[in-house]
């Protein structure tokens, strides 16, 4: 459905397929919606020519966009362009071509308070794949082509990439771009942590409980999201000691995800 003024200007939603709604005023301006398929545009969302077009993500969720997301020229043109995108688009791409061909072939996790600023993630996953970017990659330019016809990818741009400190562009491995700006190691390292403790939920042979990966994983999502958000050192160093603690890592001293964990403490600790 569509609802409260959303859909202004010329062509702006023809062709869209929608799941739930678009709302908040949102898709505004010439073309801005042509042919986008979401699951919901909302709080004045996909504002500027041309802004959402033919945003999809065909091989991944069908994305939501939200919080005031692809403001701008282009903002999120072809947001997933056959590759996977999202789903979540949150606060995220506001600036001209800031996000433009994201997913690009390759495979781009969700985008949180990200991307802000003109050609940001523009063309970020050509080819390769770029784990979830959350406050991360905000100022012009600054993550342009991440990942840009790499055979490694990226695990997660957490806490950083943003200007002035941080210029990430064209950073192909976790190990470019931690070299790029060393505040995103610890963004890595929790990524890949949760990767890990996914496999190990699936192994019949992991030396974890099924109690321990449960309890590990939360608190290492909740992890993550406080360093997206900007909270104290302390409260994230509080957090990966939890899931240290929660997944019984001190008899574990030789498996992978402790040796990230205490690997995490060491960076926070610096």
């Amino acid at each position: 459905s569509i609802t409260d003024s959303s859909c202004i200007g010329e062509i702006a939603c023809l062709g869209s397929e929608i799941d739930d709604v678009i709302s908040g005023k949102s898709c505004d301006k010439r073309l801005s919606c042509f042919y986008v398929y979401a699951k919901s545009i909302t709080d004045s969302s996909c504002i500027g020519e041309q802004a959402c077009r033919s945003l999809v993500s065909y091989y991944g969720e069908t994305p939501n966009v939200s919080s005031g997301s692809c403001v701008g020229y282009r903002a999120c043109y072809y947001a997933g362009f056959y590759g996977v995108l999202g789903p979540s688009i949150s606060a995220s791409c506001k600036g001209d071509d800031s996000c433009h061909y994201a997913g690009y072939s390759g495979s781009v996790g969700d985008l949180v308070d990200s991307c802000n600023g003109d050609s940001a993630c523009q063309y970020m996953g050509y080819a390769g794949s770029v784990g979830n970017v959350m406050n991360g990659c905000n100022g012009d330019g600054t993550c342009q082509s991440v990942a840009y016809e790499a055979t490694q990818s990226v695990s997660a741009i957490v806490d950083c990439c943003n200007a002035p400190d941080g210029f990430c562009a064209g950073v192909e491995s976790n190990d470019g771009l931690v070299a790029a700006d060393p505040t995103c190691k610890a963004g890595v390292n929790l990524a890949d942590t949760l990767a890990l403790i996914e496999e190990e939920s699936e192994s019949d042979t992991s030396p974890f409980t099924e109690k321990q990966l449960c309890y590990g994983k939360t608190a290492v999502e909740n992890t993550v999201a406080s360093l997206s958000k900007g909270h104290s050192t302390a409260a994230v160093r509080y957090g990966v000691n939890k899931a240290f603690e929660d997944l019984g890592c001190d008899d574990k001293s030789d498996s992978e995800i402790c040796i990230f964990l205490n690997d995490a403490l060491e960076i926070l600790q610096l």
